[in-house]
């Protein structure tokens, strides 16, 4: 099963400036920039994958089903998932998955 590009459209929590959360055939990266429409021109902030051994919770169990499955690069994407960002705007460091889940509760009710 081959990663597909999936990009996370979001707020950096320091400056609120719009950021794009991206995962996959390109990279892993945040950016401000509209990735999407460019040609790799744009300024682009390596995220940060989590440390696998350091998983806990709702990070480890789908990191360890993903290994004992066979699905070596959806494990590997889910370090990014539950590793850090910074903006590239004004440098905050954040937690990907912190960040991407803010509001879902009352998304979802």
């Amino acid at each position: 099963m081959g990663t597909h590009e999936r990009g996370v459209r979001d707020l950096c929590p320091g400056c609120a400036a719009g950021l794009f959360i991206v995962l996959g055939e390109r990279g892993f990266f945040s950016t401000s920039g509209d990735f999407a429409l460019s040609d790799g021109d744009v300024e682009t902030k390596p995220l940060r994958p989590a440390d696998p051994t350091g998983l806990i919770g709702i990070g480890r169990r789908p990191h360890d089903v993903g290994l004992t499955d066979g699905q070596e690069e959806v494990a590997n994407l889910l370090t990014y998932v539950f590793g850090d960002a910074t903006c590239r705007d004004c440098e905050t460091d954040f937690s990907v998955a912190a960040q991407i889940s803010v509001g879902w509760p009352a998304q979802l009710g």
